[in-house]
């Protein structure tokens, strides 16, 4: 039965795909990126993520620097950013449910902490950013290990086919949300566990998988 759910935390819970295309028009210059129109930017979330670096004409070499500037970019607009209907309340009634609570995320942890004191949900045992963008399965491992969970006493909720991906790779449960950077039809051709395509579809698949214990 669950004990735990480890959130993503861009395109899950905050909503900071709406300052994408700010910050991808930051980085265009500085990397030689290809420039897109916002109409063409907003294509790429129907684009597999090789097509999107071929989009871009961009290697994959190039992403983890690239991140690390995004990361900076986003800092400047963090407490600008504000949290997906429903995500706050779900939050914070898991917690009250004595449900473990954790993030997983290739965004900085100093990022998300302005996020967490500026909606008040300081309710995660422990934070892990900056997660390498293709391979989240090695932290999801290492936070498995640090609190003595298996795999399928996890739920990961994340909104992009890399995070199917990760858990696919340890057998790790994931629901995927179509609110965030990928769209419906990119995330359910990976066979998640589970799509929601509103919080509280979420809240229902993750309420019916926490055990007896939890709730008493």
């Amino acid at each position: 039965m669950t004990k735990a759910i480890i959130f993503d935390f861009d395109g899950t819970i905050a909503n900071t795909k709406a300052f994408a295309y700010q910050v991808y028009q930051n980085l265009t210059n500085q990397y030689h990126i290809k420039q897109l129109s916002e109409e063409e930017f907003d294509h790429l979330k129907t684009l597999s993520l090789v097509d999107k670096l071929r989009a871009h004409d961009l290697s994959m070499f190039k992403l983890p620097r690239i991140a690390r500037r995004a990361r900076r970019a986003i800092h400047t607009v963090m407490n600008q950013v504000e949290p997906f209907d429903g995500m706050i309340s779900l939050i914070k009634e898991l917690h009250q449910k004595a449900i473990k609570l954790f993030i997983v995320s290739s965004n900085s942890e100093k990022n998300i902490k302005i996020f967490i004191k500026q909606y008040e949900i300081d309710l995660f045992e422990e934070i892990y950013g900056r997660a390498k963008y293709l391979k989240k399965e090695k932290v999801l491992k290492k936070l498995l290990d640090k609190y003595q969970l298996k795999n399928d006493e996890v739920i990961y909720v994340g909104d992009e086919v890399r995070d199917i991906h990760s858990c696919q790779r340890i057998n790790m449960n994931v629901a995927s949300v179509t609110w965030g950077f990928d769209e419906l039809d990119m995330l359910k051709s990976e066979n998640p566990n589970v799509l929601c395509e509103t919080p509280k579809s979420l809240e229902n698949y993750i309420l019916k998988h926490i055990s007896v214990d939890n709730h008493t």
